[in-house]
């Protein structure tokens, strides 16, 4: 046994190692304690706020597209949602039960909503019907008191004042995500200018309990609406060239100022219901859509490339000029066909032309003259003048999904095939066949570059106006930089002299009584221009001279015609395709001539009222 001396110092001992113990561990918790409420305090407020304040977004108003005529073509229609805030099984019953007479609730969407109510937390709101009727509206405010924990939110859906005939250019919509309604551009202009147009959100601040339970509101931030955007389209000359164009199977149509490179109207049809897929569409509708063969989704002015056809010979007979192969003056004579390599190259007249020089050529169209020339120029120097006309690259147009189309070398078809160039590809290019692809605003900028002179003309769809650069968006300045930097790039300008040669010809292809155009393009005000028939696949022996009609429709050629006027300083440039239209003079150009007649017509009537000097004065018109 232990003596008392010995029990006391094993006693005290003890004592002196619980109280080290007991001071260690009070100094670890002094120190745990001094990390959690001084170290880490910003850490567990900030997570304590979270859990006590809920941040919801106050969506701005998306900005509107204005036309050029002062038309609002895109806005924002308020739409109503009905929620409930508070998902108790016992108040969530008697909320459907009241509504269910006033909204037309079937027992599956019922069934569905309560499905739902089991798998979230009390206070997480359900959406019950996503856009109520003003009739719902009306209804729900007058029983509104009886309902417990249920809130209407007023959100925005766009809405579009020509749904069809602006589709392509506007584009269209949707929300984000399930979660935040904000709606987005998805296409088109809606989304090129998505970030001028969406504005910023504003939020509100709101305090809730444990449960999830709104108590009160802390702090609102409002919200900063979106931008509005004035383009470059006539809505009135929309519409009218839409009816023209929709008349048809499928085609496009654009029309472009030579002064600035304002496109003034961009039609594609078939179009699609801008309104119905921004608001809500069905999966349903929606492979219908995509499943079209004609395509309505498809912008076809800038997203479909075909061969230009005989558009292209202003190309060529440029580059023939330029590189001198070929005389104004010079005569080459026409067969109705020319062989290269043992393989006959017809001419669209079989007949044959005769002797014609470069203006008759390009009035009546001959094939064998540019089939000719063709051949002195070679593919290298076609290749060369067709990249000076932009072609083979993007226009620089303020829209997505641009297709540039394609300029075949000697490179792209050994990269391709596998195989060397030859000079029947070289002929077949001179018209505008074969590997060319080109879209209908490639086009169109051929003959507004020639009558601009200027190669690094640039089609825009965005209003310039004079206060741009003090109150315009930052992605207007950035287009607008874009186009002017673009403009003062260093490039071989058009000479003027042969330019002269080749706007003669243009002009005799409308006014000269052997033009493929003069039955209908002939007009007090003068109308130039080149028509154009682009292949689908080579004739067969016994369709050849068949008419149109007479072949199916996926086998006929394209239609096309490209002109200016008036004379003798053309202001705006009319391109028209028709999809397997057949011959361009006869389908594509008396399209053409209503479109300038219109043109003019609307505005000659705003010259007389408004006094403004860029409108054509109709006076001038009818002295041409």
């Amino acid at each position: 046994m232990l003596s008392g001396n010995d029990f006391r110092r094993n006693y005290q001992l003890r004592i002196r190692i619980v109280l080290a113990l007991c001071l260690i561990f009070s100094v670890i918790l002094v120190r745990r304690l001094y990390v959690l409420q001084i170290l880490e305090s910003p850490k567990y407020l900030l997570l304590s706020h979270k859990n006590r304040i809920r941040l919801s977004p106050i969506l701005p108003k998306r900005g509107r597209i204005i036309s050029a005529d002062g038309k609002i073509i895109a806005c924002n229609r308020m739409r109503c949602k009905l929620i409930i805030e508070a998902c108790d099984k016992k108040n969530f019953i008697k909320n459907l039960e009241l509504l269910k007479k006033y909204l037309n609730l079937t027992e599956t969407e019922k069934t569905t909503l309560d499905d739902i109510r089991s798998h979230v937390p009390k206070y997480t709101a359900i959406t019950i019907r996503d856009d109520l009727s003003w009739d719902e509206y009306a209804k729900i405010s007058m029983i509104f008191f009886k309902l417990n924990y249920v809130a209407l939110e007023n959100t925005f859906t766009r809405k579009y004042q020509f749904p069809l005939e602006c589709s392509h250019v506007l584009g269209y919509t949707g929300k984000n995500s399930d979660d935040i309604q904000m709606i987005a551009g998805k296409t088109g202009l809606e989304l090129s200018l998505n970030r001028e147009l969406i504005g910023k959100f504003g939020t509100a601040q709101m305090e809730i309990n444990a449960l999830g339970k709104k108590m009160r509101m802390l702090n609102v931030s409002n919200p900063v609406n979106g931008r509005d955007i004035t383009i470059t389209i006539d809505s009135r000359l929309q519409r009218y060239i839409f009816d023209l164009i929709n008349a048809e199977k499928a085609g496009a149509c654009v029309v472009v100022d030579i002064t600035d490179g304002s496109v003034l109207a961009m039609v594609s049809a078939p179009a699609f219901d801008a309104n119905r897929i921004s608001s809500k569409i069905s999966k349903n509708q929606w492979q219908d859509l995509i499943n079209d063969p004609l395509a309505p989704l498809m912008n076809r002015t800038i997203s479909c490339v075909y061969p230009p056809g005989s558009i292209f010979k202003i190309v060529v007979a440029m580059a023939a000029l330029c590189e001198g192969v070929v005389s104004e003056t010079e005569r080459i004579p026409c067969a109705g066909y020319i062989s290269v390599n043992s393989h006959k190259f017809h001419c669209w007249n079989r007949s044959g032309h005769g002797a014609v020089n470069l203006a008759e050529a390009m009035a009546m169209s001959c094939d064998c003259y540019f089939f000719e020339i063709a051949q002195r120029l070679g593919i290298d120097n076609i290749i060369k003048h067709a990249k000076k006309f932009g072609l083979g690259e993007k226009t620089g147009i303020e829209l997505p999904h641009e297709n540039c189309g394609l300029l075949p070398t000697r490179e792209w078809k050994f990269l391709r095939y596998r195989q060397p160039w030859t000079y029947s590809e070289t002929v077949i290019t001179a018209i505008g066949q074969g590997a060319l692809l080109s879209n209908l605003l490639q086009t169109a900028m051929i003959i507004c570059k020639l009558y601009a002179n200027n190669y690094a003309l640039t089609p825009t769809l965005i209003k310039k106006s004079k206060s741009i650069s003090e109150n315009s968006p930052p992605i207007i300045d950035e287009i607008f930089n874009k186009n002017s930097h673009k403009s003062d790039q260093t490039q071989d300008p058009i000479p003027k002299k042969y330019a002269e040669i080749i706007k003669n010809a243009l002009y005799q292809v409308c006014n000269a009584q052997y033009g493929t155009a003069f039955v209908c393009c002939k007009s007090d005000y003068g109308i130039s221009g080149k028509t154009g028939s682009s292949q689908v696949r080579r004739l067969k022996d016994h369709e050849i001279g068949m008419h149109n009609k007479n072949i199916p429709w996926k086998f006929r050629d394209h239609a096309f015609f490209a002109g200016c006027a008036p004379q003798p300083n053309p202001r705006y440039v009319v391109a028209v395709l028709i999809e397997h239209g057949g011959g361009g003079a006869s389908v594509a150009a008396p399209i053409a001539r209503k479109i300038f007649d219109k043109l003019f017509e609307l505005y000659a009537d705003e010259r007389n009222t408004s006094g403004n000097l860029n409108i054509m004065d109709k006076r001038n018109i009818n002295a041409l």
